[in-house]
């Protein structure tokens, strides 16, 4: 049906499970990792030195690292270009970069008025606060809960130091004293919800990642419109986003564009996987028909 690719940094199970729906949706599947790929911009109209890449039409993107910001931006690139291409790119380098930079997230949460916890960023060099509430420390660029440090209220912030110089202090939600700590992760697909699970620990990283154990959760309509409404802000063509209720406010704590769902799959009968695919190809067609339109 379709000429597709499968990108990433390191192939999984959840490129093994794309892979096996695509294939039985008689799309022909190219596993690629970003090291494969290389530019030669010269006389020649194909600059990607496979030229197989041209002829896509889609790409899933899984998994994206990287120890520099040269390393990021160039893969990110590579995306940039494969959509410059009229190539779909799921999700898009432009989805990602909202997503991936935390700064970038709470600021568009912010703009539209979606309830998130205070946060204040700044970089290294400002005179610096002794914070009146507990606090966490994030990365801007990090995932699976490494990196937060947690900062208890009337610490003074010049005796700490801060990821890549820059301070992203976000006000804890709820109380740090409590005996347990949750949340939930909303897994959406074509700007609908097509799973949730609840996290829990006794740590205040609830990240299964961390330890945190999960189970199954209905959650409410407001909390589905919310999610489907995060989903059209930031363009996912499926993600993961992460929110914690207090006091009966919602509040939405990250958006991840290149979510896992191996944990989440397994509180569901049906595979999940297949429904992500299937929303994959539903996409693919109507971006096709929008190019010959």
């Amino acid at each position: 049906m379709f000429q597709t690719a499968i990108i990433s940094d390191v192939h999984d199970w959840h490129t093994e499970k794309i892979e096996f729906f695509l294939k039985k949706n008689e799309c022909n599947v190219t596993r690629l990792k970003f090291c494969d790929i290389e530019l030669n911009f010269n006389e020649n109209k194909n600059f990607f030195f496979n030229k197989n890449i041209q002829k896509l039409d889609a790409v899933w993107v899984r998994f994206l690292n990287g120890q520099s910001l040269e390393e990021i931006t160039t893969k990110l690139t590579y995306l940039h270009l494969l959509s410059e291409l009229n190539i779909y790119v799921h999700n898009s380098a432009i989805t990602i970069e909202k997503t991936v930079d935390k700064v970038r997230s709470s600021g568009l949460l912010k703009i539209n008025r979606i309830l998130s916890p205070d946060t204040h960023i700044w970089i290294s060099g400002k005179k610096k606060k002794i914070i009146k509430k507990d606090s966490l420390l994030k990365p801007i660029f990090g995932s699976q809960g490494k990196g937060i440090i947690l900062v208890k209220k009337n610490t003074n912030l010049s005796e700490m130091k801060s990821s890549g110089n820059v301070f992203y202090l976000q006000n804890f939600v709820g109380e740090i004293r409590d005996q347990k700590f949750s949340d939930l992760r909303v897994l959406v697909s074509n700007h609908k919800v097509i799973a949730s699970m609840e996290r829990e620990s006794e740590s205040f990283l609830t990240n299964v990642y961390q330890g945190a154990s999960y189970h199954r959760v209905q959650i409410s309509s407001e909390i589905v419109k919310l999610s489907e409404k995060i989903s059209r802000i930031f363009k996912l063509g499926y993600g993961g986003i992460d929110i914690k209720i207090i006091k009966k406010k919602n509040f939405v704590l990250e958006i991840n564009s290149i979510p896992s769902w191996k944990n989440i799959n397994k509180l569901y009968k049906k595979d999940l996987s297949e429904k992500l695919v299937q929303d994959f190809i539903k996409i693919i067609k109507n971006f096709k028909k929008c190019q010959t339109n």
